[in-house]
């Protein structure tokens, strides 16, 4: 008792252990109204199609919790394209530990940004990165825009806090 109050001490090994277990996970935000669990799940088995099922868990936040059973899964998900359920923009973000289901607010997202036009010259990942910073905090450009597939535009994915003005433009 500390002040009247019941105070459950833990220990922060015990913390890690179950932490381990979510390490694998992402959040996941539908833009509008929340889809139902089974919604998600379809969307899940049709788009992620992994051989074993991710664990998805519904959170009254209008959240979802997707539990995958291993890092490369979960790093195809947060590094593949932009998807929809129902037309309405998925948002996905990593798990971690301070990760507050009830006070998060959807303030910053990873958002893929398309650069169209950008000179050759300036295709080098080192280049690309630098001008991701100009944006937000750059985590990973797709293949077509690393091995210089298509050279009309190329596409970042960029972790920026859209509670602020978005950038419009870039000069370089």
């Amino acid at each position: 008792m500390v002040d009247g109050e019941k105070v459950v001490e833990l220990q922060q090994n015990e913390i890690e252990i179950e932490a381990v277990k979510w390490r694998h996970a992402i959040i996941l935000y539908v833009v509008g109204d929340s889809p139902s669990i089974g919604t998600v799940e379809r969307f899940i088995a049709t788009y992620w199609n992994f051989a074993a099922k991710p664990k998805v868990y519904y959170h009254n936040n209008d959240c979802f919790v997707v539990r995958f059973p291993c890092m490369e899964d979960r790093d195809v998900v947060l590094y593949s394209s932009p998807y929809t359920i129902n037309n309405r923009p998925l948002i996905a973000k990593p798990w971690s530990g301070n990760f507050d289901l009830d006070k998060e607010v959807l303030s910053t997202i990873l958002l893929w940004v398309r650069l169209p036009d950008l000179p050759l010259s300036c295709w080098e990942n080192v280049t690309s990165s630098k001008i991701g910073s100009g944006i937000g905090k750059p985590i990973y450009a797709n293949e077509c825009t690393t091995s210089i597939y298509r050279i009309s535009y190329a596409r970042i994915l960029v972790e920026m806090n859209v509670t602020r003005e978005l950038p419009t433009s870039l000069r370089l």
